[in-house]
């Protein structure tokens, strides 16, 4: 739900709809924002918008061009997203502060002899609470880019915005998989050096930790590198042959080609994540469908009021969220260290 609270100055309708005309004079469609002003509910996607074209006025329209840059912006700069199931219970119920999740319990399978007994194994039922807090996001709209048509510059200052937001529940989620790789909980491997990055034999050794687990193991999904490691993996030829590179078919029905540059890089069957939110030293698998949950509980709602004291108007993108990490054998890691 994009909430946008109205000032009496009304700055920032006027620079949507600068980006409104803008998107006009260069004859790009604004079909797809009257699309999301008619979206009232929409619960399968990160997002959601409420207001109804029907009923608004224009305002709506330039409030949701602005409300749309910034949108754009934290979408396609998320990588830890695909880290942790993603549970949004608490915006369909309204919010009741705080969610229990389980937490490690795993049910086994027995044969039962006929008119036998059932007998319960891996029963009981532990659990973790995850309080959702909010996280902003802020920056200013000045009276002079909006009186002065500063397109560029405005949409600039919500992009930038929108990337903070990211920024932000990337490195949240990154860093609640980072403490639980711990040598007390058996999942993490030591370069063997302070100044050592990881290798590919280390790579394996830290990949084992997950799957060797318990019967059956965990399934890693993905392995998360800083650019330095991946850069010196780059040069270890065991890792370069064990690189996969999935191809990227471009072209309609019967007409499909093999992209030029491929798009998504495999270690094995792990998806690799490059990101600079995890510590440069530090590589960690992850099996993203045991691991953890994300508990969203708002959209991101974007917030304007004029700064006090001045004719200028700041932007906050607000999002309200938790992390819980329910298993934590289902993540391993490799740390440039000693021991």
């Amino acid at each position: 739900m994009t909430i946008w609270n109205e000032t009496g100055n009304r700055v920032c309708e006027g620079a949507g709809k600068l980006i409104v005309d803008d998107m006009a004079r260069k004859g790009i469609s604004y079909d797809a924002l009257t699309e999301e002003l008619k979206m009232k509910e929409s619960f399968g996607g990160y997002y959601a918008f409420k207001e109804d074209v029907t009923t608004a006025t224009s305002s709506a329209l330039y409030i949701t061009a602005l409300a749309s840059v910034i949108r754009a912006a934290v979408e396609p700069n998320m990588v830890g997203l695909e880290l942790l199931q993603h549970n949004t219970d608490m915006m369909t119920t309204g919010g009741k502060g705080a969610m229990k999740l389980p937490k490690e319990k795993r049910v086994n399978a027995a044969e039962v002899a006929e008119g036998g007994v059932i007998t319960y194994t891996g029963e009981g039922y532990t659990s973790i609470t995850v309080s959702p807090t909010k996280k902003i996001a802020a920056s200013k709209i000045t009276w002079e880019m909006v009186k002065r048509g500063m397109v560029s510059m405005i949409t600039a200052e919500a992009a930038r915005v929108g990337k903070a937001l990211a920024r932000k529940v990337d490195g949240d989620i990154i860093t609640g998989i980072k403490n639980v790789v711990t040598s007390g909980n058996s999942n993490r491997t030591a370069t063997g050096g302070s100044t050592t990055r990881a290798s590919y034999n280390d790579l394996i050794d830290s990949r084992a930790d997950i799957e060797g687990f318990e019967v059956g193991g965990f399934k890693p999904t993905h392995v998360i590198f800083h650019a330095d490691d991946y850069a010196a993996l780059n040069k270890d030829t065991d890792f370069k042959q064990a690189l996969y590179r999935a191809n990227v078919v471009v072209g309609g029905a019967g007409t499909a080609s093999v992209g030029v540059f491929p798009q998504v890089e495999y270690f094995g069957p792990q998806k690799i994540v490059q990101s600079n939110q995890i510590t440069s030293g530090t590589s960690i698998f992850v099996d993203s469908t045991e691991l953890g949950t994300f508990v969203q509980e708002s959209d991101v709602e974007i917030v304007d009021g004029r700064i006090p004291g001045s004719v200028d108007t700041e932007i906050i993108a607000l999002e309200s969220y938790g992390i819980g990490i329910q298993n934590i054998r289902a993540c391993s890691g490799v740390v440039m260290a000693a021991s």
